[in-house]
């Protein structure tokens, strides 16, 4: 049903963020306990599940990214 990263929280609603880029606005009791901001979720029939992998995976992703930006702007 899609993957979604949680963008801010808001008061008691969570902004989350889309593949495609929009927004959707959810009351944080809908979530999983324990979610922070970055964190990747799926939404289901039932509900959204944390998806620790997909989070992991981006985190990975982010990581590398800022090195090779640090690391660039060092050898300058």
């Amino acid at each position: 049903m899609g993957i979604y990263i949680i963008d801010r929280f808001e008061d008691n609603i969570a902004v989350l963020e889309s593949e495609d880029g929009s927004h959707i606005d959810v009351p944080i009791g809908e979530l999983p306990a324990g979610i922070h901001e970055g964190d990747s979720l799926e939404k289901t029939e039932s509900g959204f599940i944390f998806r620790e992998d997909l989070t992991g995976e981006r985190r990975e992703r982010i990581k590398e990214k800022q090195k090779r930006l640090f690391r660039h702007r060092t050898e300058e």
